[in-house]
Formats: C-alpha cells, structure tokens, sequence
C-alpha cells in the first residue's frame, strides 16, 4: 500500500510541474482510430521529440483500449515531469495511436518507443508489423504481432513481473544516429478487472522507463 501511494504522489507531482503535448489520432466519432488498410508512409517525429507509438488491435473491446491508451498517456506524463527536472533540455514526449485490423500489414518509420497492446494468447495470422529505417529499408518484420505467445517465442523478449508483459529491443542497421532502432513495450493487462488500476500503471511506467532508457544509450552513442 505505501509503494502504491508513493507512486501516485510521484505521478500528481509530475502532472502539476509539466505540460506536455501529447498528440492522439482520433477518428470521426472521437474514438481512437487508425486506418487499418494498405501501410502509409507516416511522418518520422522531430529529432527534438520522442515519439510513443501506441499499437492495438481495431477488434479489440473499446473500454481495453480506452483503459490502455488513458495509462500509457498517463505514464508518459510522469516520465515528462521527470525528465524536465534530470535533464537540462529534455526532449518533448508524444503519444500517437493507431488502430490495426487484425489481419492488415502494417509499417512504422523508425519508431523509437513502440507500445503493443496485445492479447495472451498463441493466436496465428494475425497483424504483421514492418518496421523501416528512413529510407524505406526494411529493419524487422513481426508476425502476429498481437499475440503475447509470439513475442514470448523471440529471442532478446524480457520479462520480469510474471504477468502478460514483456520488453524487446530491437537493434537495425549499424550503430549511429542513423540506426532504425526500436524498443518495444508488449502488454496484455489493460482488461477490466485483469490487473489493478495503480499496479497496472506502475507497470507501464517502468516498461515506459525500460525504453526511455534504451532511447537514451542509443543517443549517447554506440551499441556496446
């Protein structure tokens, strides 16, 4: 109980010392929405702004969904706070949603932070998702990639809270500014009454954390 109050005093403290934009696409009836149909060149996020990427499934419950991008967003702004006051110039953190069909091929453009709300489950045929350098050079390509059980078959898949979560890091091309690399956050918590409110946003901070830190060595310089 005192873990979970100190983290929601952490997160008031950062809501009330920093504003951030946080971008969301939202369709017509004010839903989150993408369109799930053939891959669209999207805009690559400034060098100025760390851009999350928030990925779930069209077919998925909306109130899930609601529940998932309302924490993520939330987390993102206590990392905001944070940031302002460790670093001098802290990049500008956005958040951007997009709504995949279940069996649509779709590609992000050199994403940093990519964040997949996904079903625990070993389901076959399900999204794919390419993910490119700038130049349109394929990186990765990641089958079903709404079904926790596949991540869990990767190579380089962590997980460390025994429940339907996981961390990959995904290294492209060779080490430098350039490379397309990617961290990507799986979790499959955000049903009603699967995880508690505080602990399941504790977890997407530290998930969130894991990848902000990884975006922060790839920055620094080199891969080890």
């Amino acid at each position: 109980m005192r873990r979970r109050l100190v983290l929601l005093l952490a997160g008031v403290v950062a809501l009330a010392l920093v504003w951030v934009a946080l971008l969301l696409t939202r369709g017509d009836d004010d839903t989150i929405s993408s369109d799930p149909g053939p891959p669209v060149d999207v805009p690559v996020a400034g060098e100025d702004v760390v851009e999350v990427v928030v990925l779930v499934d069209q077919a998925s419950d909306p109130d899930d969904v609601d529940r998932a991008v309302g924490l993520i967003t939330d987390a993102t702004r206590m990392w905001a706070g944070g940031l302002e006051g460790l670093q001098e110039d802290p990049r500008d953190l956005v958040v951007r949603t997009e709504r995949l069909a279940s069996d649509a091929e779709h590609e992000l453009v050199d994403p940093e932070v990519v964040f997949v709300v996904v079903d625990d489950t070993d389901t076959a045929g399900g999204a794919v998702l390419r993910v490119v350098d700038r130049d349109g050079g394929e990186c990765a390509r990641y089958e079903d990639v709404f079904a926790l059980g596949g991540w869990r078959a990767r190579a380089g898949f962590d997980s460390h809270h025994s429940l339907p979560e996981g961390t990959f890091d995904q290294d492209c091309g060779e080490p430098g500014p350039d490379a397309a690399d990617a961290c990507l956050a799986l979790n499959g918590t955000f049903v009603a009454g699967g995880v508690d409110p505080m602990e399941a946003f504790g977890l997407v901070g530290d998930e969130l954390g894991h990848c902000l830190g990884a975006s922060a060595g790839r920055a620094a310089g080199p891969r080890g």
